[in-house]
């Protein structure tokens, strides 16, 4: 219904099926590489090295596949702690039935993993297995309705149509290297008003490494045209789905208000000054960072005067979220998730 809105149309037809189908398949794809990152970091660069192939491979064609990877060198690097360990094409298969990527087809018929269960008992891989790509993710890979027998060892594998362009134009490796140099600052940086901007732009540079795909135009200390209010970071909110999506719909967030604490114990007029920068203009919705170990307990009254007063919310980040976040990027998570638990648990206690 949104893509025949989209288009001015009355009715939905089978073009706006065809997209809708391709948007759902891009978000189950983005979700599986989410939920399988930590015990597998960077898994969507193994998974996007399907796209443009086939939705079925013999078990040679596997055994090309793992080839190619093993010479890949971006593999190489952000792959290497576990790839290693599936060189096999019956233990790669494997790890590809456990998180419900592909199915075994033996016989004719397709078996697939059931949902939220890995003790399902595939069939007994041999030279005769078929192995079959879940349909949920094939329009999101782009892939050919074929049987891919063997790779030319010659042709390079894609992954376009899938990897997003990071942010600043940078490298991979340089993308990388900033967030795990940024961890590191962060766990080093001094507390106190000494620091306070240094701090302020590290905060910045998670916004911008971690929530790129949701999160543009970040500016700093972004000034009304009075001249009277200050806000430390300001981001456009262009999310198309999930958290920020949400805030955007249910707060009219179109613009997402940051302010940057360098000290453990907030005050009442920190409070006071996020609440007024939130507005209908700007959006109803703002995140205060802090450096404190813990949320205290009557930080939340002054959350829940800010929604009764204003009809906002406002959300904490500690340091501890920060390091999650650049965690998470380095292994190739999305931070959606844990902002929406942040969410969630701040609206459950002011309600």
């Amino acid at each position: 219904m949104e893509a025949a809105q989209s288009r001015l149309r009355e009715k939905v037809h089978l073009e706006d099926l065809f997209h809708a189908k391709k948007r759902f398949s891009d978000s189950r794809f983005k979700d599986l590489c989410d939920e399988y990152a930590d015990n597998y970091p960077q898994l969507q660069m193994v998974l996007t090295r399907f796209y443009g192939l086939a939705d079925r491979f013999t078990v040679k064609a596997i055994d090309d596949f793992i080839k190619k990877l093993l010479v890949d060198e971006e593999i190489k690097v952000h792959c290497g702690k576990w790839i290693f360990r599936y060189t096999q094409p019956d233990l790669f298969i494997q790890l590809l039935f456990d998180i419900g990527f592909v199915g075994l087809d033996g016989n004719g018929d397709a078996h697939f993993r059931s949902s939220g269960s890995q003790s399902t008992t595939p069939p007994a891989i041999d030279v005769g297995t078929i192995v079959v790509v879940h349909p949920t993710y094939r329009d999101a890979l782009n892939l050919r309705s074929a049987l891919l027998s063997g790779l030319d060892p010659d042709v390079p594998l894609r992954e376009s149509g899938l990897l997003e362009d990071l942010p600043g134009g940078l490298s991979l490796e340089a993308y990388y290297l900033k967030l795990k140099d940024l961890r590191e600052q962060l766990k080093t940086l001094p507390v106190g008003d000494t620091h306070a901007e240094e701090y302020a732009s590290a905060v910045g540079e998670v916004i911008k490494l971690c929530f790129f795909r949701a999160l543009t135009n970040v500016e700093l200390k972004v000034r009304t045209s009075d001249g009277r209010v200050i806000r430390d970071w300001v981001a456009s909110n262009h999310g198309p789905e999930g958290f920020w999506e949400l805030v955007r719909l249910k707060h009219g967030a179109t613009q997402v208000v940051f302010e940057c604490k360098n000290y453990d114990d907030l005050k009442a007029s920190d409070f006071h000054q996020i609440s007024y920068y939130l507005n209908d203009t700007i959006g109803r919705f703002g995140i205060v960072v802090f450096r404190g170990d813990e949320i205290k307990k009557h930080y939340y009254e002054h959350l829940r005067r800010i929604a009764s007063d204003r009809s906002a919310v406002v959300i904490f980040l500690l340091d501890r979220d920060l390091d999650i976040f650049l965690r998470q990027a380095v292994n190739g998570k999305s931070s959606e998730s844990h902002v929406q638990e942040i969410y969630d648990r701040t609206v459950r206690e002011i309600s």
